[in-house]
């Protein structure tokens, strides 16, 4: 199990295929799936068959991916948090995704925080892209509080979503 990187309260780890449970709980959550692509739950097969993809892009693109996201002090789930290429781009997306319990405790924030600074001191990118379903209005008060700006919209993971970015610091 490979820790990515932890926060006060996170950590970040390469995702398992003992983790399948965890993934379906929050995938076939259809409150939790109301913003991404059609808004349809994942099935249990569909998850299965994702977490090798998972696994294949951590060698593909060493240092970016999706990563499980647990709670530091016991190891609970909460959901997945992302560093990686924005659908069928050269852009590096920062993403998250989480049970609707851990909704609304500055999780998401802490993730998406953590991730940008990974970016720029690990990956020394110069630019970070995020995007969102029109709607989703959380999610984009998140990318917000990171230092993400609106730039316009775009088709991406088969929807229109509005497209926000940051650009790295100048020291």
């Amino acid at each position: 199990m490979t820790t990515i990187l932890e926060t006060k309260r996170l950590r970040l780890r390469e995702i398992e295929p003992a983790d399948l449970e965890s993934l379906y709980a929050l995938d076939s959550d259809p409150q939790v799936m109301r913003y991404i692509g059609d808004g349809t739950p994942s099935t249990m097969e569909k998850l299965e068959k994702g977490i090798p993809r998972v696994r294949a892009y951590y060698e593909k693109h060493p240092g970016f991916g999706i990563w499980l996201t647990e709670l530091k002090e016991n190891g609970q789930f909460l959901g997945w948090s992302a560093l990686k290429y924005l659908d069928q781009t050269e852009m590096i997306e920062v993403g998250y995704r989480l049970m609707k319990a851990a909704w609304n405790q500055g999780y998401a924030t802490e993730a998406a925080q953590s991730l940008i600074e990974y970016g720029w001191q690990q990956h020394n990118l110069q630019r970070i892209v995020a995007v969102t379903h029109p709607d989703n209005h959380a999610s984009q008060r998140v990318l917000q509080k990171c230092g993400l700006v609106l730039e316009g919209s775009g088709k991406f993971y088969g929807g229109e979503c509005l497209t926000f970015a940051i650009n790295r610091p100048q020291f």
